[in-house]
């Protein structure tokens, strides 16, 4: 009797049983690291405006939001263009900057809710820009840290 050549459907029903055990502990992480990836984007995008500003403001001697609207980031924005050039997508007059984080929690050591975005904008005193969320619940970034005070 010759043996025919390939595998058997057992040894093909355990590899992938072997894959699907692999794939169940490594998919998570990489979501997670995927949605930290989108909350450094984010968080780069504010330290960069931030370093435009106070560039601006060495040449200028103002900031500048001080001779715009104050609540106006477009023309905000519009001021920084030398300084950061056309990397961050200006909204439409008198709205809000949004970017796309990865995830937020509503306490530093609760569960992840993924996906989302955060609001860029001017603080209280009109003084350097922080990130406050949209969705006030979720105040804190997947590291844990609190939105509104990454520096």
């Amino acid at each position: 009797m010759k043996r025919r050549k390939g595998f058997s459907v057992i040894e093909i029903i355990l590899v992938l049983g072997v894959i699907g055990i692999l794939s169940s502990f490594t998919v998570p992480k990489v979501r997670d690291y995927l949605a930290m990836a989108k909350d450094s984007k984010a968080i780069n995008t504010l330290l960069n405006l931030r370093v435009a500003s106070e560039t601006y403001y060495l040449e200028k001697g103002s900031y500048p939001w001080s001779n715009t609207g104050i609540n106006d980031i477009t023309k905000v924005l519009e001021n920084l263009e030398n300084y950061i050039g056309n990397k961050i997508e200006k909204p439409e007059s008198g709205e809000n900057l949004l970017l796309e984080i990865g995830g937020s929690k509503a306490d530093p050591d609760g569960s992840i809710t993924y996906g989302g975005k955060i609001i860029l904008e001017l603080n209280e005193e009109k003084t350097y820009f922080i990130l406050t969320p949209q969705n006030e619940e979720l105040k804190y970034n997947i590291r844990g840290e609190k939105w509104s005070e990454i520096w």
